[in-house]
């Protein structure tokens, strides 16, 4: 489908699992509660169970265009084909854990129209409504003729409590969690690779960059994104692992080097990130996935939360006793 052959009077927003695929349905519901202009929904998921695709078909109906393929597909493969389904000029692509705020979907659109921005976010928020991210800057160093670069996330772990003063801004990239996009701009400059596992956020950004096309945070559009301590969904285990899969993720960061010159990880905490996702997966459920062992490792973390609270407390009760609480 050509760019004139597709519509301005409706908008496209594709749903694709990141990491889990038991979190579409919720996410999907909140699409269609909190969206006032007209959409077309797409749903797409690589091996998700046979359970989750009857019980979406069944919930759903024609309200969402399904397309379902047998095995586990990337983030950028899942999103590409969404956008070459698309019959309308403009589309927002989600993870299904970002779910949508009230009045998520028009101040993106304004800032489009108002910007001309190839690709627009919105405020990304975590846990008890702290900003995981307002835009994204790359910083980039460099030691003997070699680049290095890492993330910085703006605004990161600050409270939102309503409105904010954080400008509608530029940004150099913006993680993959919720992107207000042209279609075919996203598609003739690829801006989703399919051959990284991990990493979209950075190349889309650069790609971007160097295509001369602006990317925008604008701040009245809020998006939560739900991150577990623990992944507690069984049907869920198979692809978060595939997913961060530490070789796959690091020879992505490679290709990402190969491609930009940009070295992401050496001089960065992202390969001790990328460990600390894999640990989301408990010690037991690694070993024997089953609803048992998954909640033999919830136990074991709320065990470790409750010695951690315990020895909270006794440090007020020493501060208390020293009179350190009343200075």
């Amino acid at each position: 489908m050509t760019n004139n052959e597709r519509r301005d009077d409706r908008y496209t927003v594709i749903v694709a699992p990141r990491d889990t695929f038991t979190r579409l349905e919720n996410c999907l519901q909140d699409v269609f509660i909190h969206t006032r202009s007209p959409i077309d929904v797409i749903c797409l998921a690589g091996g998700a169970p046979s359970s989750i695709q009857e019980r979406l078909k069944h919930i759903y109906g024609d309200k969402v265009r399904f397309i379902f393929k047998e095995e586990f597909m990337t983030n950028a493969q899942l999103r590409n084909i969404g956008l070459r389904e698309a019959r309308t000029r403009l589309a927002v692509c989600l993870d299904s854990d970002a779910f949508v705020r009230p009045g998520w979907f028009e101040p993106l659109l304004e800032c489009y129209r108002q910007t001309g921005a190839a690709l627009v976010v919105p405020i990304i928020l975590d846990r008890q409504n702290l900003i995981h991210t307002a835009g994204n800057s790359l910083y980039i160093t460099e030691e003997r003729g070699h680049k290095y670069g890492a993330a910085e996330l703006r605004y990161a772990n600050l409270p939102v409590r309503g409105p904010t003063n954080i400008p509608r801004q530029e940004v150099d990239f913006a993680e993959v969690h919720c992107h207000f996009v042209e279609v075919e701009t996203a598609l003739d400059l690829e801006i989703y690779d399919e051959n990284l596992r991990e990493g979209h956020d950075y190349d889309s950004g650069l790609t971007l960059t160097r295509a001369g096309k602006k990317i925008m945070l604008e701040p009245r559009s809020f998006v939560y994104l739900h991150i577990p301590r623990i992944q507690d969904r069984l049907e869920d285990i198979p692809l978060y692992r595939w997913k961060w899969d530490l070789k796959a993720v690091l020879e992505a960061f490679k290709r990402i080097e190969n491609k930009w010159g940009i070295d992401l990880v050496s001089k960065s905490n992202m390969r001790a990130h990328i460990i600390m996702l894999n640990h989301r997966v408990g010690f037991w459920t690694r070993l024997y996935p089953s609803t048992f062992s998954i909640w033999v490792d919830r136990f074991n973390l709320n065990t470790k939360d409750r010695l951690s609270n315990a020895m909270t407390s006794w440090r007020r009760f020493i501060n208390w006793t020293l009179g350190l609480d009343r200075a």
